[in-house]
């Protein structure tokens, strides 16, 4: 197993636009979220449901 990878995860680099991150920062505070990944992740979940509901 290689630094980028554990049993559970694995780690990718990704870059956001600056207003994006604003944005996602206004919605963490507003649901009092304080952990970045956490939010990202579910948002990723969320997304990955839904395409995958559009193709049935």
């Amino acid at each position: 197993m290689d630094k980028m990878t554990n049993s559970k995860t694995r780690r990718k680099h990704i870059r956001f636009p600056h207003l994006l991150i604003d944005q996602i920062e206004e919605s963490m505070k507003s649901e009092n979220i304080q952990n970045f990944s956490a939010w990202v992740v579910e948002a990723c979940r969320l997304k990955a449901r839904d395409a995958g509901n559009e193709k049935k």
